[in-house]
């Protein structure tokens, strides 16, 4: 046998096989397409445990569109929180930029659906990352399109990407749709809550072991009690058994008078006291009846010195309470004392003067002025849970989350800017109101209106709540006569006021800087017909399908300026944060301690001014399952739970430049807490920390 014959012809298979294989590889590296890492970051736990499977096309700037891929989350994990990353690595074609994609849900999300907040797409090869918004729940049956840059007002869209927004927008309006029936003569509410709307998994149970412990705490409080028969009874209910409720800050304010009144500047009622220019005829007060509280002024020169101060329970005259329960409809005046504080000096409980409505003095009775302050502050109490509270931070905002939902799509700058400070505002409000307001609700159990009363309230204000007033903090202040930058010591101690301001020029500054960027003048304004929509849905009555908002800025129906719009979407920003701030986080604080803060009193008020005896004082309070009822409601409405406003738990905002000007805004807000830390070391009243911007939540969501 010829072996050289062989090992030549050996090593030239061996030579054709290094070839073989140096082509093939040329030719993947040619043709094969590059490894791509996809994440998708989820918005919420899609349903129970299930497979998640999604079909994705890239899009590139050349027009082209790749391969679909299947994208399958597999099982979920039971505890799915928000920003939770599914990644894939998957093959396709190249492109030099990738530009969007197309979605497409298989019949595993059904309708139920896929919510995702964005996807990430990195190329492996180059490292180039692409941003995708999508803030869509992806459904099966429909193919989505999303584009990486996709922030534009409408009129500057091309003329696919208008039809998409129309499409959108029109799957928008099924999906949120305006109702009055949960809450009939309230402002409007979601009629049915979106999917996408509901609490994530996590913090839906983060609620609910709360609730449940509190309850179960009180319980077990109420084996080992024996009852009020003291004031210092009540004291001790904080020390008993789990001590899961802490101690407030202070059981004084029932006692102290400059504590009353610091109430009115810093309690969970804060926009009530007004400056009082002249003494209205139905309280029957004079000169003679009030110097001796007015540090030896005269009457009219502490009117005129802007030193007296009002608070008018009008609106309650003609509204009932739950059966068995009285309400008053109050009339108080407030002095400013020369050391700054505000102090009570008269009190009539109802509307008309007689002699059995005597106007009550701090020189009464020691019980008999007490008892005349607690009733005022159950009338105080009932408004602040019913307007201020209730009724328009949650439920006013309700309808324009809806009506933004219905009229602006996510590529609209005003869609971004908006959604971080509307996150879960629909499911507290779709988890909260029925056992709230339903029959036998907590209202009906710590309140003195009840359920059907707190209704009648609300809707006796939505009649005539204007956005313009009402709505704005600058505008309320002013009105009310309680702002002037050149007079510091118009009611110093204002503690609200002044970190309440602060915030809402930091808000506005932040939306007027964004808005900018998209916004080169007051016609691009005019032009925008999803922002005029919008506004126009906001004024359009109730019973047209609308909210029926008064006091809109504009002109002829239409936003004229840009200002007009800075100052609507500060107004609703500076609502769902710092406003919902400082009327729920001090409920506890407030209410838990009774003698302090009761949203309800036994028996009658005072109608003469005969001594009341400690034990009488005593029994006028609700009794220990009313207390046990208001200190569970307040400490779970009292959690904070979200992420502190600007560290926004959802970035909506892409755009590197408006991104500079979300930066811009964490700083500021950084800035005003520094600032409200050294505030509080030197206030001589307690500390006022709820507007301090690391304890303001982005959102109503409690």
């Amino acid at each position: 046998m010829d072996y050289t014959n062989f090992f030549y012809m050996l090593a030239f298979g061996l030579f054709l096989l290094l070839i073989h294989g140096a082509i093939k590889s040329l030719l993947e590296s040619i043709f094969t397409y590059p490894y791509y890492t996809i994440a998708v970051e989820s918005a919420d736990k899609p349903s129970a445990l299930r497979m998640g499977v999604i079909h994705v096309q890239l899009l590139g700037d050349d027009g082209d569109i790749g391969k679909e891929i299947e994208l399958a989350a597999g099982v979920f994990p039971e505890k799915f929180k928000r920003g939770y990353e599914n990644i894939f690595k998957v093959k396709n074609q190249s492109f030099q930029n990738i530009t969007g994609v197309y979605l497409r849900g298989d019949k595993s999300v059904g309708e139920t659906g896929w919510n995702i907040d964005r996807i990430t797409v990195t190329n492996d090869t180059t490292g180039e990352e692409t941003i995708i918004p999508i803030f869509t729940n992806i459904r099966a049956g429909r193919i989505y399109k999303f584009i990486a840059d996709d922030d534009a007002l409408p009129q500057s869209a091309s003329m696919l990407q208008k039809e998409d927004r129309k499409l959108d927008l029109r799957h928008m309006r099924e999906l949120y749709e305006l109702s009055e029936e949960r809450c009939p003569g309230c402002p409007p509410l979601v009629k049915k809550l979106p999917q996408e709307e509901k609490f994530s998994f996590s913090y839906q149970f983060e609620l609910g072991t709360e609730a449940v412990a509190l309850t179960i705490d009180a319980q077990l409080e109420k084996l080992f009690s024996g009852g009020f028969h003291e004031m210092q009874n009540i004291r001790q209910v904080f020390h008993r058994v789990l001590n899961v409720f802490p101690e407030p800050s202070n059981f004084n304010r029932w006692r102290d008078d400059v504590l009353f009144g610091m109430q009115r500047l810093m309690g969970v009622n804060p926009n009530m006291i007004r400056l009082c220019t002249e003494i209205p005829e139905k309280l029957a007060v004079d000169d003679h009846m009030l110097k001796p509280f007015l540090e030896n002024m005269s009457l009219s020169q502490a009117l005129q010195e802007k030193r007296i101060f009002s608070i008018d329970y009008e609106i309650l005259e003609n509204v009932n309470p739950k059966e068995g329960h009285v309400i008053t409809a109050p009339i108080a005046l407030f002095y400013q004392r020369y050391d700054g504080n505000l102090v009570p000096v008269a009190i009539q409980l109802f509307q008309k003067p007689g002699a059995d409505n005597p106007v009550f003095l701090p020189s009464d009775p020691v019980n008999t002025w007490i008892l005349a302050k607690m009733w005022f502050n159950v009338a105080d109490a009932n408004y602040h849970q019913s307007v201020t509270h209730l009724g328009f931070t949650h439920l006013k905002m309700e309808g324009i989350v809806v009506c933004t939902h219905r009229q602006i799509h996510k590529s609209h700058p005003i869609y971004k800017l908006l959604m971080p400070h509307f996150l879960y505002l629909l499911a507290i409000n779709h988890v909260g109101i029925p056992q709230l307001l339903d029959r036998n609700g907590y209202v009906d159990k710590v309140l003195t209106l009840g359920s059907d009363g707190m209704k009648e309230l609300i809707k006796h204000k939505n009649m005539n709540w204007r956005m313009d007033i009402d709505g704005d903090l600058l505008s309320d202040l002013k009105t009310r006569g309680v702002y002037d930058p050149d007079n510091p010591n118009l009611l110093p101690h204002y503690y609200y006021r002044d970190d309440a301001i602060k915030l809402y020029e930091c808000i506005y500054s932040y939306v007027r800087k964004y808005l900018n960027l998209y916004y080169k003048s007051d016609a691009d304004v005019k032009e925008d017909y999803e922002l005029q929509n919008w506004r126009k849905k906001l004024e359009t009555p109730v019973e047209e399908k609308g909210l029926g908002i008064l006091g809109l800025y504009g002109v002829d129906g239409k936003f004229t300026t840009k200002d007009q719009v800075f100052r609507i979407l500060t107004n609703i920003i500076f609502t769902c944060s710092v406003q919902h701030a400082a009327v729920n986080f001090r409920q506890y604080e407030e209410y838990a301690f009774p003698p302090n803060y009761p949203g309800s009193l036994r028996g009658h008020p005072p109608h003469n001014k005969e001594h009341i005896d400690d034990g009488q004082l005593l029994r006028s309070l609700p009794d220990e399952e009313t207390m046990y009822n208001t200190m569970i409601i307040t400490r779970v409405l009292s959690t904070q739970g979200m992420n502190k406003l600007g560290d926004f738990e959802v970035e909506y905002i892409t755009d590197k430049e408006a991104l500079k000007v979300v930066a811009e805004f964490r700083a500021n807000l950084e800035l005003i807490a520094e600032e409200n830390d050294k505030s509080n070391n030197e206030r001589r009243h307690e500390k006022y920390t709820c507007l301090n911007p690391h304890f303001v939540p982005n959102s109503i969501s409690i």
